[in-house]
């Protein structure tokens, strides 16, 4: 809300154009290792190999930041060259805090595999609570840009999660045996799951790029970044189940009846009190030229809820080392995503972009559903294997 009050449509795409083609770069430099770590942390109780794993994990980290540092430089020296010059000087501010998003895929897996919820739920709510004083301020006396609003928000993420992440002492020594296992179980199931990340995560960016290639402006990528926004915490629900049952899924051979039917109920429950409410909080929050959001989000509302029931699925395959699973039901996902967010934007512009996210997350769901019972109904020998 307050970027919205702060910029216009046009500004405001700006800045989630480069948020976009941040995030399918940091989907694509991961290759698997987070989700390695989280497994590994999930079964480990050792508090020494703990911290080693958490250090060997940093260091790939910091790897991957410097990777996409380079990378946003380079497009933005290409639009500076091209004539776009104030996109080109965002990508290049853009560079300077890119570790923001790494950091958060770092320590969401970490606090799911550790079971450290509390450090995932700190990462998310403390951070926009100090954007929201100190950017309020600052946009007050000085006003807002482009170039401020991205130093503000992702330094500030940037800033707290690496305080969460030292608080847990991660160790730097020590570190051969940790990084062999971890390269084993990358190669085993991290890995699989990352290519089929690359299919259903990173291609999810897809339509906040697409829509500004094909669009004299950044207009439709702001207002469709800001209804998937909205739409977002509906996400969390079902797939937070999944995340707070982790270690349990790990060693249960199937989920409870009653947590899938309790998730669902309360899944549902969310969706009609956010249509409900979506256009007069529109209305009330926003200013008039974001008014056509509120539709865009009732879609967009749907495919969460969709895709997060199916999250909780894929937290019980992949705490049974299900890699290839995962990653099946990701491309079949990233299929969809690929295709819509190129033709079907190319053709209907933002319109295309929210049947995609539709229609991927109901293939998403779909698939695990599919591999969950595919599961379940073998014998336990098989389970084992």
């Amino acid at each position: 809300m307050l970027n919205t009050r702060a910029l216009s449509p046009k500004f405001y795409g700006d800045v989630k154009f480069v948020v976009n083609i941040t995030a399918f770069a940091v989907g694509l430099l991961t290759l698997g290792y987070f989700v390695s770590g989280c497994r590994l942390l999930a079964l480990n109780h050792d508090p020494i190999r703990i911290r080693r794993l958490k250090g060997v994990m940093l260091l790939l980290l910091g790897l991957a930041m410097a990777t996409v540092m380079l990378v946003l430089t380079g497009i933005g020296c290409w639009y500076w060259w091209s004539g776009k010059r104030e996109l080109g000087c965002l990508f290049m501010v853009g560079a300077l805090v890119s570790s923001a998003p790494l950091l958060r895929n770092y320590i969401n897996t970490v606090a799911q595999g550790d079971n450290k919820i509390g450090g995932m739920a700190l990462s998310r709510l403390l951070p926009s609570l100090l954007y929201v004083i100190v950017g309020g301020t600052v946009y007050h006396f000085w006003g807002a840009t482009p170039s401020r609003m991205l130093l503000l928000q992702y330094g500030m993420i940037a800033a707290v999660i690496l305080v969460i992440i030292f608080h847990g002492r991660p160790l730097f020594s020590g570190l051969k045996e940790e990084f062999a296992d971890l390269n084993r179980e990358n190669r085993q199931y991290g890995f699989q799951v990352y290519l089929g990340s690359v299919c259903g995560v990173s291609l999810g960016h897809l339509a906040g790029i697409t829509l500004g290639i094909f669009s004299t402006d950044n207009v439709e990528v702001g207002l469709f970044s800001l209804g998937a926004a909205l739409a977002a915490p509906l996400l969390l629900l079902p797939s937070i189940v999944g995340t707070v049952y982790y270690k349990r899924f790990a060693t249960s051979e199937s989920i409870d009846w009653k947590i899938i039917v309790a998730t669902t109920g309360l899944a549902l429950l969310s969706l009609v009190g956010f249509l409900v409410m979506i256009f007069p909080v529109v209305r009330l929050l926003y200013p008039p030229a974001y008014s056509a959001v509120a539709g865009y989000a009732c879609w967009l509302s749907a495919a969460m809820i969709i895709h997060g029931m199916g999250d909780m699925f894929n937290r019980f395959l992949g705490a049974h080392g299900k890699g290839k699973a995962l990653r099946n039901g990701a491309w079949l996902c990233g299929i969809v995503l690929l295709m819509g967010n190129i033709f079907g934007v190319y053709w209907l512009g933002i319109e295309g972009a929210i049947a995609t996210r539709v229609l991927a997350s109901v293939s998403y769901l779909l698939a695990m559903l599919w591999y969950y019972r595919r599961y379940v109904s073998r014998p336990c020998e098989e389970k084992e294997v």
